[in-house]
């Protein structure tokens, strides 16, 4: 891995945790009511869009059509455990969600949850992330005192620590994820006052070009930001760079600048050129990227010494995108962050065919086959799209984009009159879509490989609806089967943990499971597991996703 020279010492432990962040997505497979936050364009997705757990194709009935149009908001939804961005309901899920668990273990669980799993599942824990459930349990602190007074304060000084881990290991996965925009706009519905969560604000802000209104919190007069580096740095941004070199002087003199910022921001400022002259001893060391903290890469950056983002965490991809940046390192940008989920697959179509591709090979490949699909469905010849469609798929899958590629493509491919390989690759693309069960029941299968991916498309047994057992011979495929066959295979464990409260638990430990999903028996039990609770869409998609992408993730 490259390394980042600098002429200071070693960064300390918090300088090390770097804060991946990155901007808002489009959620498939729920609806929100009300769009409180419009600048976030998952927000604005049609209301019309099924919910886990239903049936796709079965229209409401009844009063349903009234679910999460009139929302109320329990008085400790105020609380930093609570707070969300849409209704529990809009999820598909109870407000009581978390149960009787701990909230100690499902901040533990929240944390290990795996980034790298299939499009289905990631999608999955940005709803738990996001949604607004009531607060965990948080059981009385195991303190002893003679004095209730000091019992109560040690009780509430433990909910605080417990509420704020919660929260911070929400927001810490998302920047995992890359979601920046989901993050940031979780914390600004709570505008907390802790520095912890203000620190995460600030970062998130310098990797959305959102300096200006980033500083304007950490210089707030009533309520700065207890962290030098961070005000140096918007004294600085703000032009007052007199003040600026004072205040890392002093900070300097005092012990209070942590390094690495004491040399990057001498750098930064250039403070020979001004009245103040600082000298740092000491022998030049290495920073590696994954110790970058976003003001550290900002810095780096502003002083000539930019570190390329896509040796970092996908959260700084986000700065790539900013339109001083070359075209191919936006589109590389924009391909890590649609990947993760970080980013809707039409920012990526918009970038596509944004100019003519400058090169040959590689990325460019891909730009001109997906400039070719485009313009040959806007045309709707089909031997055109068909060709177009033989050209892009490769592409497609050589840098995993399938199911973004089907969010963008899917509804013009299954209208297009295709056949031979091509109609293969647009019912493929069609299975990967939301509109995965309309797709089986217009296209049912022709050989027995079709019919069971049919089957499991509608939430069928595969060998109740005349699929045969030639994919059945195959592990994963049999797995697939065993998840949805009748009855599943739940294990014992899950449905204690029903039975006792814990459905959040539960489905938080499948998703860590899942990722283990190369082992047959762990895919047909949690598989089996998102469908008994309920999940039945989200199991759907992952299950299919599990036999056309032949990959966890």
């Amino acid at each position: 891995m490259p390394l980042v020279r600098l002429t200071v010492q070693r960064a300390r432990a918090w300088a090390a945790r770097t804060i991946a962040i990155a901007m808002v997505s489009a959620l498939p497979g729920f609806a929100l009511a009300q769009a409180p936050l419009s600048a976030i364009d998952w927000l604005r997705e049609d209301l019309s869009r099924t919910r886990p757990g239903g049936y796709p194709v079965t229209p409401p009935t009844g009063d349903a059509w009234l679910e999460g149009m009139i929302t109320t908001r329990r008085i400790d939804a105020l609380r930093p455990e609570s707070v969300g961005l849409f209704p529990a309901a809009r999820a598909g899920l109870p407000a009581d969600f978390w149960g009787s668990t701990p909230e100690d273990e499902l901040t533990a669980l929240i944390a290990n949850l795996p980034v790298d799993t299939l499009p289905a599942l990631r999608d999955l824990s940005f709803r738990l992330l996001l949604a607004e459930f009531d607060a965990p349990y948080s059981p009385p602190a195991d303190r002893t005192t003679d004095r209730d007074a000091d019992r109560d304060a040690s009780n509430a000084a433990e909910d605080q620590r417990r509420a704020h881990d919660f929260l911070a290991a929400r927001i810490d996965k998302l920047m995992d994820f890359g979601a920046i925009d989901q993050a940031a706009a979780l914390l600004d519905t709570l505008n907390p006052a802790d520095p912890d969560l203000r620190m995460r604000r600030f970062e998130m802000a310098l990797l959305l070009e959102q300096e200006q209104r980033a500083c304007q919190s950490v210089l707030d007069a009533d309520a700065p930001l207890p962290f030098e580096p961070a005000a140096v740095f918007c004294l600085a941004r703000q032009g007052d760079w007199s003040r600026a070199a004072e205040r890392l002087e002093q900070a300097m003199d005092a012990g209070t600048m942590p390094e690495p910022y004491d040399q990057l921001l001498v750098d930064f400022l250039d403070v020979d050129d001004h009245t103040h002259s600082i000298s740092l001893p000491g022998d030049a060391v290495t920073i590696r990227p994954s110790e970058l903290s976003p003001l550290a890469w900002r810095l780096l950056e502003a002083t000539g010494e930019p570190v390329a983002t896509h040796g970092l965490p996908v959260a700084f991809a986000h700065a790539d995108l900013r339109g001083t940046i070359g075209w191919r390192a936006q589109l590389e940008a924009a391909e890590r962050l649609v990947r993760s989920g970080a980013l809707p697959p039409n920012r990526l179509l918009g970038l596509y065919t944004e100019r003519g591709a400058a090169a040959s090979g590689g990325i460019w490949e891909r730009v001109r086959a997906i400039q070719r699909l485009d313009t040959a469905l806007s045309e709707g010849e089909s031997s055109e799209i068909g060709r177009a469609l033989r050209e892009a798929w490769p592409q497609v899958t050589a840098d995993e984009l399938e199911t973004a590629f089907a969010d963008l493509f899917a509804p013009d491919l299954m209208e297009a009159d295709l056949d031979g390989e091509a109609a293969e690759i647009a019912i493929t693309v069609g299975l990967l879509s939301d509109d995965y069960e309309q797709v089986a029941l217009d296209q049912p299968g022709t050989d027995a490989r079709g019919r069971f991916l049919s089957a499991i498309a509608r939430g069928l047994p595969p060998r109740e609806t005349g699929a045969d057992d030639d994919p059945i011979r195959d592990s994963r495929w049999a797995a697939v089967a065993e998840a949805f066959a009748n009855p599943a295979p739940i294990p014992e464990e899950t449905r204690r943990g029903l039975s006792d409260d814990r459905l959040g638990e539960v489905i938080l430990r499948t998703l860590i499971s899942l990722e283990s999903a190369n082992d047959p028996r762990v895919l047909a039990e949690g598989l089996a597991v998102l469908r008994h609770v309920g999940l039945e869409d989200i199991a759907r998609r992952a299950a299919l996703q599990s036999l056309l992408l032949e990959r966890r993730g």
